[in-house]
């Protein structure tokens, strides 16, 4: 998992509009059981930090088991109670196919352009 921190705000004691912003969190290598802990208590502690809208971006991610998915599946439960959502990005044909049994793409949307994972958000 690769993150950036950024400012958000001009000072410190600005609110952040979390309705304006996308999260761009790139997964690399493997999401499995062994380093998917990691990434929950990271989407967890955004997401009760007020942020609505992440994108996951895939491009660089090798396998996925059950453990990864659940966590992305966890994480769409709590932004979607919270009113947001989560989208995956360039995801790669291996890992579609682990995703087709589940139907994964019926539950999370799945986009292959930053520039529709924007428009995305901005209509919904």
């Amino acid at each position: 998992m690769i993150s950036w921190i950024v400012n958000l705000t001009k000072r410190r004691d600005d609110a952040i509009d979390f309705n304006s912003i996308v999260v761009l969190i790139k997964a690399v290598d493997v999401m499995d059981m062994d380093g998917v802990g990691e990434m929950s208590i990271f989407m967890r502690t955004l997401i009760a930090g007020g942020v609505k809208k992440i994108a996951v971006d895939m491009e660089k991610l090798t396998f996925i088991d059950s453990s990864g998915i659940a966590v992305l599946i966890e994480s769409a439960k709590m932004l979607r109670r919270n009113g947001g959502d989560i989208v995956l990005l360039n995801v790669p044909s291996r890992i579609r196919t682990i995703f087709q049994p589940i139907r994964m793409n019926r539950f999370i949307s799945c986009f292959e352009s930053e520039s529709d994972v924007r428009t995305y958000f901005v209509v919904t």
